[in-house]
């Protein structure tokens, strides 16, 4: 299946600074994606930990965890699985520098928003996540650098084909949890 995919062209958009120190890591995964077709998605798991008052919507954001994983109290909201991809883009801000992978999946349209985080203490705030209804952090860890260098094509297959390091930011079925989970509370805490 893979080849079929390809990055969808930015004409007159901005292109990636070469010398910012994640660009060649978005590349290298556009050009992964491109040839496998699929990208897998990290399980997520949602925890409310708000006051015992009533709170609004906006002020629970605060409250909820997003996790890959299980913990105690939390609630499985998506299972581990893959994304089918249409195509990838390459969001990049005015200056160059590459804030995100947006992928968009095949059946649903659906655009998921990938922003890389740097294997080191990174001091500059990263980009800002364009608008899109989910999005994720993919964590590069430092055997990753030297995968870059030494087999980049095994690194490709390894940030495309895991879940490991992936993490989600936000998720529609985070915001109905959310708003189901505040929805009680306000119940509960009438004025």
């Amino acid at each position: 299946m893979g080849g079929g995919h390809v990055s969808r062209p930015d004409f007159g958009m901005p292109q990636p600074d070469p010398t910012y120190p994640l660009t060649e890591f978005y590349l290298l995964l556009q050009r992964a994606l491109d040839a496998a077709g699929c990208f897998a998605l990290p399980a997520l798991y949602a925890a409310l930990q708000a006051p015992a008052r009533h709170i609004y919507l906006d002020e629970a954001r605060d409250y909820l965890t997003l996790s890959p994983t299980a913990a105690e109290g939390s609630t499985r909201l998506l299972a581990e699985g893959s994304l089918q991809l249409l195509y990838s883009t390459l969001h990049v801000q005015p200056d160059g520098t590459p804030a995100a992978l947006l992928l968009t999946e095949e059946c649903t349209r659906t655009t998921v928003a990938v922003q890389l985080l740097p294997p080191f203490v990174w001091e500059d705030p990263l980009p800002p996540l364009p608008d899109t209804p989910a999005a994720l952090t993919l964590q590069l860890t430092g055997q990753d650098v030297l995968l870059a260098d030494t087999d980049p094509a095994a690194l490709g297959r390894r940030l495309v084909h895991t879940a490991a390091g992936k993490r989600w930011l936000h998720h529609p079925r985070a915001d109905t949890f959310l708003a189901e989970k505040v929805a009680v509370l306000q119940r509960v805490y009438r004025r």
